[in-house]
């Protein structure tokens, strides 16, 4: 981040300017919907923007109890529930097993409410989605050279730098990689773990929630657990019949392995569509989530489109309390 981005954001989200931006922002009392995905240890190098560590997300929930009425996804679609703060709602996506280990206890700890939306294919046959396989691979010590065959040849050298500069790599290797079928991508990860020669075992590897572990969440009356498709791929990139056996087939898992009405959706990556707002409708749900990074109105108009502000391990609290207000 260069100098001046920093000295804007330290200027913007403290003193007399953050207060009058807050106050703008929130006039109209909107909902703050946060996409976090998982949760790691502290004291772990993870190169992952998806792996907010423990004490991160607890800064995270002091500071928007503070400013924010924090509440489950179901109290901030009902028009008649009131509050004198504006809600804010943590959603975590994908389903992995942090969400057991390190977000349950502080969730028991503090009466936390949440919703995690679950993908199912990875917990069905306990093997890790590509972007998770390609991301725990990365995080071998020293360089490690990546090409594969895209548009020609597309190489990345990742490290020996920890951190947001690996991060940024690995990210821009996940996106080329979601610019293609599934069939190939799923080659093209294979690709990328066969060049890996050293891998790292000093750190939790992100892997799915067990039928089990997922069950227990469940049963947690601060958890509403919501569908996050079977395949996890990008649903607006597929042929439609695709994404609807995908999304009626998590809904029907996740019901079966939970006893509970699953009634909650969050597109993949974010992608969607009108076409697939029907079907998320026509399949029993009552809202689904996109991304968007701005503050919600909840509305019947929005109800299965409704945005959420991206969470990760390398946001700085300065960065967030702007993010918090839609700036």
């Amino acid at each position: 981040m260069g100098i001046l981005k920093q000295t804007a954001i330290s200027v913007l989200s403290g003193g007399p300017v953050y207060l009058a931006l807050r106050t703008y922002a929130l006039r109209k009392n909107p909902t703050l919907i946060l996409c976090y995905h998982t949760l790691g240890p502290d004291n772990e190098i993870m190169d992952a923007w998806t792996v907010a560590r423990a004490s991160q997300f607890r800064q995270h929930i002091r500071f928007l109890r503070q400013h924010f009425k924090i509440v489950g996804l179901d109290q901030a679609l009902n028009p008649e529930y009131k509050e004198d703060k504006p809600r804010a709602v943590l959603t975590f996506d994908d389903g992995d097993i942090g969400l057991f280990t390190h977000l349950l206890p502080i969730i028991e700890a503090k009466g936390l409410p949440v919703t995690l939306y679950v993908a199912t294919e990875q917990i069905e046959t306990g093997k890790a989605y590509w972007f998770d396989r390609i991301m725990n691979a990365l995080q071998a010590p020293g360089e490690t050279e990546v090409t594969i065959e895209f548009s020609g040849h597309r190489s990345w050298t990742v490290g020996p730098e920890t951190g947001p500069e690996r991060w940024a790599i690995i990210s821009d290797i996940l996106e080329t990689l979601k610019q293609v079928s599934p069939e190939r991508r799923e080659e093209l990860t294979q690709s990328i773990l066969e060049q890996v020669k050293t891998q790292r075992t000093d750190f939790t590897k992100l892997e799915p929630l067990s039928r089990a572990q997922l069950k227990e969440l469940a049963i947690n009356p601060n958890v509403v657990i919501g569908c996050h498709s079977h395949c996890h791929n990008l649903l607006d990139q597929i042929p439609l019949d695709q994404a609807e056996e995908s999304i009626r087939k998590s809904r029907s898992l996740l019901q079966s392995w939970t006893g509970q009405s699953i009634e909650h959706f969050a597109y993949p990556n974010g992608n969607h569509s009108p076409a697939l707002h029907q079907i998320v409708r026509q399949a029993g749900f009552t809202s689904a989530t996109i991304l968007g990074q701005t503050l919600c109105q909840p509305s019947q108009d929005n109800v299965f489109a409704l945005p959420r502000v991206l969470v990760g391990r390398y946001d700085s609290l300065k960065r967030l309390r702007l993010r918090f207000i839609g700036y």
